[in-house]
């Protein structure tokens, strides 16, 4: 019952401070690049203002215009409740890590579709090529997983983020969900679907108003959930481990809560910051990009089975 509302609150608290973290990230890139940047509280401005506008529907919209945004929010919070902040989550399962790669897609999914659903040209074009890097990204994820399956003996969260392995293949794997994160995240130079010049804002282009702000924190949660899977699976063991000697059970859970989410905040912090080092990618050069590093998972699982 504690670690369900513990785990409820890191939820609430998630979601709750999002808009924050990428205000962070927006004056960190903004340095980086010599400029002051906006205020750390503007995306809760713009979502603000965003929900207070008039909401305006496309006459070729259909009705999964609509309901894109909401599925895509309402996924993208049910993978956060799997995610074991708390390092004992008793929400999670044997095979919740597949649950939260699908609920993943499936947001992602939900958002394409959602442009695809408004009938601009433009969505149409960004659809297509988010769904191609979707497609070729997930392949990269299948084979990180496969290598902590076979390394863990597990696919469940809690005991992957709990269990202390160290070989060269769970170190690639660790390597290889790292730049999952980065790629999920659609940040330059994986942002092909949103190249404004090219594409008008992408697949968001008919949206507006409360769907639009709804978008907007639904794609902020997804670079979260990404950084926080990375943290969790890679960090969940060090901190499980610097956190035993607590007694206390509640203190203990409560620690690897904070602990794990100030771990994926820097993590998000770190893939922005790098970001600003890349121009954008085209769509060739994206997939591309991402079939060549598919070595590293690739030879990770090799090792995997070779007992390496």
């Amino acid at each position: 019952m504690l670690t369900n509302l513990l785990a409820a609150l890191c939820v609430i608290f998630v979601v709750l401070l999002i808009p924050i973290i990428d205000g962070f990230e927006r004056r960190i890139r903004a340095r980086i690049q010599s400029r002051i940047g906006p205020p750390l509280k503007q995306t809760y401005y713009d979502l603000v203002k965003l929900f207070r506008k008039e909401l305006l529907i496309p006459n070729t919209a259909s009705r999964l215009f609509i309901l894109a945004p909401f599925i895509s929010i309402s996924t993208s919070i049910t993978a956060l409740a799997i995610i074991p902040y708390t390092l004992n989550n008793s929400i999670g399962f044997e095979g919740d890590l597949i649950l939260i790669v699908y609920l993943m897609i499936f947001a992602s999914i939900a958002t394409l579709l959602g442009g695809l659903a408004s009938g601009n040209p433009f969505a149409e074009v960004s659809s297509s090529r988010e769904l191609t890097l979707v497609m070729a990204s997930e392949l990269f994820l299948g084979l990180t997983i496969a290598t902590l399956a076979v390394k863990y003996g597990s696919l469940s969260l809690v005991k992957i983020s709990t269990a202390i392995v160290v070989s060269p293949s769970v170190i690639l794997a660790y390597m290889a969900l790292a730049y999952y994160a980065f790629i999920k995240s659609s940040r330059t130079p994986y942002d092909i679907a949103e190249a404004e010049p090219e594409i008008a804002s992408g697949y968001a282009i008919e949206f507006s108003g409360p769907l639009l702000a709804i978008t907007i924190l639904s794609n902020l949660m997804k670079r979260f959930i990404a950084s926080s899977l990375f943290t969790v699976i890679s960090l969940g063991p060090l901190i499980a481990l610097l956190t035993m000697p607590i007694a206390n059970d509640v203190l203990r859970i409560s620690v690897n809560a904070m602990l794990t989410i100030l771990l994926s905040i820097a993590t998000y912090l770190v893939l922005g910051s790098i970001s600003t080092t890349y121009g954008r990618y085209r769509v060739r050069h994206a997939v591309e990009a991402v079939k060549k590093c598919s070595i590293m998972p690739l030879i990770s699982l090799m090792l995997a089975l070779l007992g390496l």
